[in-house]
């Protein structure tokens, strides 16, 4: 379980979802993008979520961000953890490139901690599967296979295990990466000071994603089907009891949603739960760019950035009128005609237009409508003029 490169298909056929693994050397001299001082910065932040967790002689403590007094908290063996710093720094979001041959839409995000020696926040369980960069320092890991391990809480905030057996048991050095699938007991400790990035992946329960479908009232359906039950109340007979439910009236209901989610507004549905990120509030552009104003630009060769944490997602198989995508929960819509564009733009951190594949988009009106959408909704910047 310990590999000495990453092979992309080896490890989706024997580890992604089934088992623990080390990659020495993931990164090859890899240095860290940020200090613990920047991402003491970023859980002073009212948006952003952070936590310090701290073990002093045996007694566990949780602080939840935001954090405004360090030296009152960071006592014993502590670490600083900060979700999300993909979402606002451009040099982490960039780390999820490595592992892009997982969808976009499975990316939950890069969470950075910084611990000191001995800091650890205890054996736990998660329900997602994560690769741990190690930045500086170095770290201890053990991971264990599933069971049913006694959870114990030794804060209100803390949810460890109990009693686990490692089956790897390695130190982690800069650019080593560990991976934990789903219900893996694992256990990190600093053996120095030490920054690690976790790069987490989700991935929803059925019943999740139903809720969260009526949640998001996502559904864009001209004319709802209401039940009816013209014949199956008399098929119930005169004399039934009026409380019972019957396993006919509980198909038609259920044949009734299958046919619901195999609608196309189901698809689109689908689309914009899963596209959501929870990306932080951008400002308003103060003055929103013109069609025009776009064009202009797109004519002088300018270069078209995604900006940090923006995850565009679209759906493999669609019609030839339209072509549909979706960036947090928003969609977006464009003539199928300029789909290979559109692709190119969505799948590139940074678009260079004078590729030749752009050469007759910038005089394409829906092309230009596009990329004014994107720019003016904070997703995109579109950069000076290229010298």
């Amino acid at each position: 379980m310990i590999l000495k490169q990453l092979d992309q298909a080896v490890f989706l056929r024997d580890y992604w979802q089934k088992k623990p693994c080390i990659i020495r050397g993931f990164i090859p001299d890899f240095n860290d993008l940020i200090d613990e001082n920047e991402l003491a910065g970023l859980a002073m932040e009212d948006d952003v979520d952070s936590r310090i967790v701290s073990n002093n002689n045996g007694q566990w403590s949780v602080v939840q961000g935001p954090i405004e007094d360090f030296e009152q908290h960071c006592t014993g063996s502590w670490s600083l953890l900060v979700q999300s710093v993909d979402r606002f720094i451009d040099e982490i979001d960039e780390l999820s490139d490595i592992v892009n041959f997982i969808p976009h839409w499975r990316l939950d995000d890069v969470m950075m901690s910084y611990s000191v020696a001995g800091a650890g926040v205890g054996p736990h369980i998660d329900e997602y599967d994560v690769f741990i960069i190690q930045g500086s320092g170095s770290r201890r890991w053990q991971v264990g296979l599933p069971d049913a391990y006694e959870t114990v809480l030794p804060h209100p905030l803390l949810r460890q295990i109990k009693g686990f057996e490692p089956i790897i048991d390695e130190v982690l050095l800069p650019g080593d990466v560990v991976y934990i699938p789903p219900k893996h007991p694992h256990n990190g400790v600093a053996l120095e000071a030490c920054m690690n990035y976790s790069i987490g992946f989700r991935a929803p329960t059925d019943i999740e994603l139903l809720t969260g479908l009526i949640d998001e009232n996502a559904y864009e359906i001209k004319e709802p089907q209401r039940y009816t039950d013209a014949d199956s109340i008399l098929a119930r007979g005169i004399n039934s009891m009026p409380s019972a439910v019957s396993s006919h009236e509980i198909a038609t209901l259920k044949s009734s949603l299958r046919k619901l989610l195999e609608s196309k507004e189901t698809d689109r549905a689908i689309m914009q739960y899963l596209s959501h990120q929870a990306l932080p509030d951008c400002e308003p552009l103060s003055e929103p760019y013109s069609a025009e104003e776009i064009q202009d630009k797109l004519r002088s060769r300018a270069q078209l950035n995604r900006l940090a944490g923006v995850k565009p997602i679209y759906q493999s198989e669609q019609g030839d009128e339209h072509f549909e995508f979706f960036i947090d929960g928003n969609m977006f819509k464009t003539c199928a005609s300029i789909r290979p564009v559109i692709e190119n733009l969505l799948n590139q951190r940074n678009v260079d237009l004078s590729q030749a594949c752009f050469d007759k988009a910038v005089e394409d009106p829906h092309f230009v409508s596009i990329v004014t959408q994107l720019v003016n909704s904070t997703y995109w910047d579109i950069s000076d003029l290229l010298s």
